[in-house]
């Protein structure tokens, strides 16, 4: 879910509660390519999360059952994936989950319009830790960087680049025998496969160059919804590893981080899936090593 917010607290300060302990085990759900997690915030226990790498500011659903009784005290700019709008804002938080508390959490307080999910878990929250997403065994884990002792010998390592808060990487689309590069976003919280965003799109003109597929319906955080055509991208390369027939949404946005002119596109959690992930954001790097998922069905 590509969500960023103009959050007006600098400083977020992290606390361990358990001593001597350096790493943090959250189990999750895969559900419709997305990853949900249970943390408790505040005095609330069993808080559901939308894990998101796409998202820079955490969230809180407006729309969900969960009463988490936040006080309101500012206002953020939320850029959605089709729009901006100003949203309100809780500051002060504290998010809780396997004896780690992070403190001083600011939330931005949207409605989703489903009661899936009660917020929204942003790199805010993961930026201090090297974050490993195992879908073989469905759990992430928190490490200090110090104490982190994966072996990550059969992975590939991939630089992250920045754009704004965004985490993105350098890829290659091969379409008609042509390379089209640029730079692709991490976006955990899309349920797709690969969006293109709509000005590298307008300036390569893929729709022409590719078969259609199918049709999607997005909605953006911002509570816009729109149509895209899916077409097929022939081949993809990422670092030394060469991918093929991935579905790709075309976009057509006029506004929002989809019609952003600083990136090509965003991968969505219908692709990462297909890799257990080591998340380095903090050193600015992706490790990716494929998994069970990575031959089946984009679409069921």
């Amino acid at each position: 879910m590509k969500i960023a917010f103009a959050i007006g607290l600098s400083l977020l300060h992290f606390c361990v509660l358990s001593q001597g302990k350096s790493s943090w085990e959250i189990p999750f759900q895969l559900e419709n390519n997305c990853i949900y997690i249970y943390c408790k915030v505040n005095e609330t226990d069993s808080v559901r999360f939308l894990f998101d790498t796409g998202a820079d500011g955490s969230v809180i659903n407006t729309d969900s059952d969960k009463q988490l009784h936040l006080k309101i005290d500012g206002e953020s700019l939320n850029h959605g994936s089709n729009g901006s709008n100003i949203v309100s804002q809780s500051s002060g938080n504290r998010v809780f989950f396997d004896g780690l508390e992070q403190k001083d959490i600011p939330f931005a307080l949207i409605p989703f319009g489903t009661t899936s999910f009660d917020g929204v878990f942003g790199t805010d929250l993961m930026k201090n830790y090297i974050v490993e997403i195992n879908y073989n065994h469905k759990s992430l884990i928190f490490s200090k960087e110090n104490d982190f002792n994966t072996d990550l010998s059969s992975y590939d390592k991939v630089r992250i680049h920045y754009v704004a808060n965004y985490p993105v990487i350098k890829c290659t689309l091969v379409i008609q025998g042509k390379k089209y590069s640029g730079l692709f976003g991490l976006d955990t919280g899309a349920d797709d496969a690969l969006t293109i965003a709509s000005p590298y799109e307008a300036k390569n003109g893929f729709k022409q160059k590719t078969k259609q597929i199918a049709t999607s319906v997005f909605q953006g955080s911002d509570g816009s919804t729109y149509e895209m055509p899916i077409v097929e991208a022939p081949e993809l390369q990422i670092g030394k590893k060469v991918f093929y027939c991935i579905p790709m949404n075309l976009s057509s946005a006029k506004e929002g981080i989809d019609a952003t002119e600083d990136m090509a596109g965003f991968f969505g959690n219908n692709f990462l899936k297909r890799f257990n992930i080591v998340l380095d954001l903090k050193n600015g790097f992706i490790y990716l090593k494929p998994n069970g998922n990575l031959y089946s069905p984009f679409f069921q």
